[in-house]
């Protein structure tokens, strides 16, 4: 069991602790756990996977930024430590299977692993799974492979909730008897049993109305459904996925959806990176996309079977406000206005996605939520001091990560620092540096 000990030296009678404990301290290229050593996390946290091992008193907020840094666990420099790390790297030997993406779905970034890897566990569960994530994510794409994992016998039934009118949904989703209003000429059991031993998939559960949420909730807790028109209680057997690309913990907040319901569909909670945070996938993505246009366009004249280094560049940087949905919008009117040859060019693209700026956003970038700050003067909890600072310490980690750890770097990453124009942007850095307790 090999370990790499990175930050401030250890002392020596720490040192034979580690290797008495059965630990070999080795190079951190041939390491399998990183211990970054140190009173705080990291600034620019080392390659995964990688422990913080803290020298003075563990804080909560440096815990939950360790962690969120990467960090596999937190640990106090202690008499335990030895037995805690071997615990640790025996926890990381143990493999886990990969599944098999669904068609459509690429997972070669470790963004989209990690998704891949919690769909997978989620599947083998019963438990509700709430899929979160910008429009155009593969959300529907995810719920299928919940269905398709998770062994289930029935069907996938996908429910939009934004598509169904408000008046309609609730004979839809629960059922009807014949003559239970205008228009119920038959008997219908409704979706919701049609997915008998399957899987409901609830798509924008954002907009279910609030009528129908009461009742929704007593289907998920009792596993019972009424049809409209009858008294009669009948037990159904499927497992729940719902989807949204909006913040329902806020919605909660601002009384739009019932908060029992939002607990009884997180129980298991999957985030769906945006595609500017999967810029691994993107050759793979381009290239299903490529095969998938001609299988759906079999008449076309011409077939692009490559991108030149100008266009996949174009691609790459582009930020994909609109995610793989939008990519293939962008792709697939190429390839409709592509007169001849076998290339894409970087001609071929649209004016914006060259230009690197998406149609909707031609400003300049904000980081300021009007919102919020309102939300948070209206509540007495606006710090402007402390929100000041977050927002500098933490465009300070980032620019150093991505500057490996030069101020002078990091200063032409940042722009204007300081209070004015400085001869010295790096050292201006290196005060601000001093001033969070971000040295290294």
């Amino acid at each position: 069991m090999s370990i790499a000990l990175v930050g401030t030296p250890l002392a020596r009678v720490h040192r034979r602790a580690l290797v008495g404990g059965g630990l070999r301290i080795v190079p951190a290229a041939r390491a399998s756990l990183r211990v970054h050593v140190a009173a705080r996390p990291p600034a620019q946290p080392p390659a995964a996977p990688w422990v913080w091992c803290a020298t003075s008193r563990i804080e909560p907020g440096d815990a939950a930024k360790a962690v969120l840094a990467g960090a596999y666990d937190v640990v106090p420099l202690d008499g335990a430590l030895a037995a805690t790390l071997a615990r640790r790297l025996g926890e990381l030997a143990v493999r886990r299977e990969q599944g098999t993406p669904p068609v459509g779905f690429v997972a070669r970034s470790p963004a989209a692993q990690r998704v891949l890897a919690d769909l997978d566990r989620a599947a083998r569960t019963s438990m509700a799974v709430l899929l979160t994530g910008e429009t155009g994510t593969g959300k529907d794409l995810a719920a299928r492979h919940l269905h398709a994992q998770s062994g289930r016998t029935g069907e996938l039934v996908p429910i939009n909730c934004a598509a169904i009118p408000n008046e309609m949904i609730e004979g839809e989703l629960f059922g009807y008897v014949r003559g239970a209003f205008s228009g119920a000429v038959a008997d219908y059991d409704g979706l919701l049993r049609a997915a008998s031993h399957g899987t409901v998939f609830l798509d924008e559960v954002d907009d279910t109305p609030k009528t129908l949420q009461i009742k929704l909730l007593r289907v998920l807790e009792d596993h019972v459904v009424s049809r409209l028109g009858e008294s009669t209680w009948r037990e159904v057997d499927f497992r729940v996925v719902a989807a949204t690309n909006r913040d329902l913990g806020e919605l909660v907040r601002s009384g739009e959806f019932g908060s029992d319901l939002y607990q009884r569909l997180a129980i298991l909670r999957i985030e769906l990176p945006p595609l500017r945070d999967r810029s691994d996938d993107l050759p793979e993505l381009v290239e299903h996309l490529l095969e998938r246009f001609y299988r759906e366009e079999p008449l076309a004249r011409h077939r692009v079977t490559r991108l030149t280094p100008q266009a996949r560049d174009a691609l790459l940087r582009y930020p994909w406000p609109g995610n793989v949905r939008e990519l293939r919008n962008v792709l697939f009117q190429a390839l409709v206005n592509k007169r001849a040859g076998d290339e894409l060019l970087l001609s071929d693209l649209p004016e914006h996605v060259v230009r690197g700026s998406p149609e909707e956003s031609r400003g300049a970038t904000t980081l300021i939520d009007r919102a919020a700050i309102a939300r948070l003067l209206d509540e007495g909890r606006m710090n402007l001091r402390a929100a000041r600072d977050e927002l500098e310490r933490t465009a300070l980690e980032l620019a150093l990560a991505r500057s490996a750890g030069s101020p002078a770097r990091a200063a032409r990453l940042l722009g204007e620092v300081g209070r004015g124009a400085s001869s010295d942007p790096g050292g201006t850095v290196r005060a601000m540096l001093r001033r969070h307790r971000l040295e290294r």
